[in-house]
């Protein structure tokens, strides 16, 4: 790589820009002077760490500061990270993964470039096509995330979130899903999200076995009956209003952060 004090050069196609941290209490500068790594897209939007959030700014506001450019056109997975870095609702945990990701090019990281899908609005006849195309692809142990478009409570998750979902659920086969709501853990049929109103993510862990998945399910099958955890939620809740990203155990894990953790892979969006 070779550093560069222009924002073009070479083919362009992927670009890191380091930014000095003198007068930014958030984020120290190291050894080298710098503090955060941002990703230049193709449009000119640098996308960076800014306090607790992951934020887009134009490549002429950056550019005002003391920055070094570092030029990497000629990565191998070029178009897939342009891909994550433009069509994903990036929040801390994720933007990290996919930074570290870069220096592997080799990585499975960049087979499905799409973690935290920017969702678009859709018809209704849309909508039931892929509704149909993801019962076909369903498999037991895959987790559905979803977002209720008609709830502000579900949209509010999502902001402080810094995603796009706000609640997950477990696929247990013929038709059923085990998930934690109001009322309560429940086993119920997949019909309650056939609704516009949801729009839906289905994942899969690519690692897992069948021997794995059976067992989670099964764990999952024991709780049906539990009481919703409304003090953990409150809890997560607080520490995301105050800007604190949850680390450290997996109870502090939200919707959006668990699809880094546990290196899910998006199968279909509806």
């Amino acid at each position: 790589m070779e550093g560069n004090r222009s924002p073009t050069g070479g083919s362009g196609e992927v670009t890191a820009i380091l930014f000095k941290g003198r007068f930014d209490p958030w984020h120290r500068s190291d050894k080298t002077g710098f503090s955060k790594t941002g990703y230049v897209t193709k449009t000119g939007v640098v996308i960076h760490p800014r306090r607790s959030w992951i934020a887009r700014t134009p490549l002429a506001k950056i550019m005002r500061r003391s920055h070094h450019l570092i030029e990497i056109p000629s990565h191998p997975r070029a178009a897939q990270i342009e891909t994550f870095f433009t069509q994903n609702a990036i929040n801390n945990s994720l933007y990290v993964a996919g930074i570290t990701a870069i220096g592997d090019a080799t990585s499975h990281f960049w087979n499905h470039p799409i973690k935290i899908p920017l969702l678009t609005p859709i018809s209704s006849e849309e909508h039931e096509g892929r509704w149909v195309r993801m019962l076909g692809v369903l498999q037991k142990g895959d987790a559905i995330f979803t977002l209720d478009t008609r709830s502000i409570i579900s949209r509010i998750i999502t902001y402080f979130d810094q995603g796009t979902w706000s609640h997950v659920a477990t696929y247990s086969g013929d038709g059923q899903i085990l998930e934690a709501i109001g009322s309560g853990v429940v086993e119920r049929s997949i019909e309650a999200y056939h609704d516009p109103r949801y729009r839906l993510g289905v994942y899969r862990i690519p690692s897992a076995t069948p021997e794995k998945i059976g067992s989670y399910v099964a764990l999952m099958r024991s709780r049906v009956g539990d009481r919703y955890s409304y003090r953990k939620v409150l809890l997560v809740g607080i520490r995301l209003i105050l800007g604190i990203w949850p680390t450290g155990a997996a109870r502090h894990t939200t919707p959006n952060m668990l699809i880094t953790r546990a290196g899910y892979d998006l199968i279909e969006i509806v």
